[in-house]
């Protein structure tokens, strides 16, 4: 595969990492619903699965722009899941250390401050109250990749690489982790469907991108390859 190739097939995985992180930090609006629907229209996928969940995402966002009240059944619920739990709720909170060590701040929340730092992207999200909250890790990828995407464009071959195998320690190491059984469960639960299509599609496309960077690494030959087991987000 050509270096155009890689580059173009870095730059659509950074852009489904960037959207993702905007469903987990944005709460739907009416204004964002629309922006999101449109961004949607654009949005294709060699996977039947993640077209399925496409489809499930754009008839969700549909349904929330029916009517005045959809917008707001699906704000409750994304600020019920992801904001303000009720006292005494077992809801997981949407951090990496909350659900894997069952404590914020964890071991998690400082690894990935430091890897972000290292990698020059400190307070990637500070909005999100935490380096290790979804929306901030989908973040740090969609960064990572675009990195990717910066080398295969310069014609920085090294570049490149180091970025795809930060992308793959990132995962290994704590994204893959947890987040697609989170994700998974919460789309078991969800009783809006906006929320429920958020959750799904996350889950499936960062189980996808596993696979996907597995394939790249073979395509490019990159020593150290075998080291992890992690094809593209098709966004």
């Amino acid at each position: 595969m050509t270096a155009a190739r890689f580059e173009e097939q870095a730059g659509r995985r950074s852009e489904g990492y960037w959207l993702l992180s905007r469903l987990f930090l944005e709460l739907p609006t009416p204004a964002g619903l629309a922006e999101l629907r449109a961004a949607l229209a654009n949005v294709k996928s060699d996977s039947d699965l993640v077209r399925d969940d496409l489809l499930f995402l754009r008839n969700a966002v549909d349904d929330a722009m029916a009517v005045p009240a959809g917008a707001v059944a699906a704000a409750v619920e994304y600020t019920r899941r992801f904001v303000a739990m009720p006292k005494g709720s077992q809801e997981p909170l949407p951090y990496e250390s909350h659900v894997r060590e069952g404590c914020l701040p964890g071991a998690a929340t400082e690894n990935i401050r430091a890897l972000a730092a290292q990698w020059g992207y400190a307070d990637v999200v500070p909005e999100s109250g935490s380096p290790d909250h979804l929306g901030a890790e989908l973040r740090l990828m969609a960064l990572l990749c675009h990195d990717e995407r910066t080398g295969w464009h310069t014609g920085d071959r090294t570049l490149a690489i180091e970025s795809l195998r930060r992308q793959n320690r990132f995962l290994d190491d704590h994204l893959a982790q947890w987040a697609p059984a989170y994700c998974a469960a919460l789309a078991a639960r969800a009783e809006n469907s906006y929320v429920e299509a958020v959750a799904r599609i996350t889950a499936n496309l960062v189980r996808a991108d596993v696979a996907a960077l597995a394939e790249i690494f073979v395509q490019v030959d990159a020593p150290g390859a075998d080291t992890h087991t992690p094809v593209a987000i098709q966004l």
